[in-house]
């Protein structure tokens, strides 16, 4: 017996699905189709932040990742240093992850040199400089008592920068010695470093702390967001596409976020054909048993 099409979606082979599935994620990365974004509370308090601090300002940027949680958390990195430097604040970055020195760096010499080509483009005088603009520190192991130090005296965690020269040879590091001297702090980590931050710098010292997290870590600290001990959240590449948005940025959390949507919209059509096909099946092998049982 010829079997009808609905009959034949339900033995479909699972290799097409997967086929279309590719070739969404391909036409969303390459071609200029964007769908709508909504910003959310703790996204826009992160951006508010940063925007509000005063032009010239010191902040300390914490760069706490590894190549696994590189995906959700680079993005964000990268769209918050840029904010902020093209903003004209100071940016002091460190990491206090042992796979993080390579990484950070990166991404601070990545940053700077696609803001200063922008400039160039733009016909602007303005470029980004190291020891003028932004400090690189690197890594230094012991977590929260790291942290704690920061708050008295910088240079007692960190006497040199990255590449070995003392903090006072840079001219922006001039008069900035702890969590006073700073506007903010913010803590991108794929670990629990986020809780050590709130604990041992916003606690105590009263400097507002933004932190950028993996997805599935986000929910447990919203409710950090809601007591104001954190300033504000990024949670995985929605937030970091949604901070992206923010900052007219398109990067590739917004290019991944995109994708991402196409794809649950392609789920859930086969979905939705797959349940049709289902019950349109059933009810005409029902209607064929009653025509039988009439016989």
């Amino acid at each position: 017996m010829k079997k009808t099409l609905f009959e034949k979606l339900l033995v479909i082979d699972r290799r097409w699905i997967f086929l279309c599935i590719g070739v969404v994620v391909i036409a969303a990365l390459v071609l200029p189709i964007q769908l709508s974004i909504g910003i959310t509370t703790p996204v826009q308090n992160f951006y508010n932040v940063i925007k509000a601090a005063p032009e010239g300002s010191v902040i300390l940027v914490s760069m706490d990742l590894g190549p696994s949680t590189l995906p959700e958390l680079e993005p964000m990195l990268k769209a918050t240093v840029r904010h902020a430097l093209d903003r004209g604040l100071k940016v002091i970055a460190m990491t206090l992850l042992v796979e993080g020195p390579s990484i950070a760096e990166r991404i601070m010499i990545e940053v700077t040199d696609e803001l200063n080509h922008a400039y160039e483009a733009a016909g602007e005088d303005r470029r980004l400089v190291m020891g003028e603009d932004w400090v690189y520190v690197g890594f230094r192991a012991g977590g929260a008592a790291v942290i704690l130090q920061l708050g008295e005296e910088i240079r007692q965690a960190y006497p040199t920068d990255y590449y070995g020269v003392p903090l006072d040879n840079y001219p922006m590091m001039k008069g900035i010695r702890s969590y006073g001297d700073m506007a903010l702090v913010v803590g991108i980590s794929g670990t629990a470093l986020p809780e050590a931050w709130v604990s041992y710098a916003g606690a105590p010292y009263g400097i507002p702390i933004l932190i950028g997290v993996t997805a599935v870590s986000a929910p447990q600290y919203y409710a950090y967001t809601q007591t104001g001990q954190m300033a504000g959240l990024l949670g995985g590449l929605k937030g970091a596409s949604e901070y992206e948005r923010l900052i007219n940025y398109e990067g590739t959390a917004t290019k991944g976020m995109n994708a991402q949507q196409w794809v649950h919209i392609v789920i859930v059509v086969f979905i939705v054909i797959g349940n049709i096909a289902y019950f349109v099946t059933r009810a005409q092998k029902e209607r064929g048993k009653s025509e039988k049982a009439k016989a």
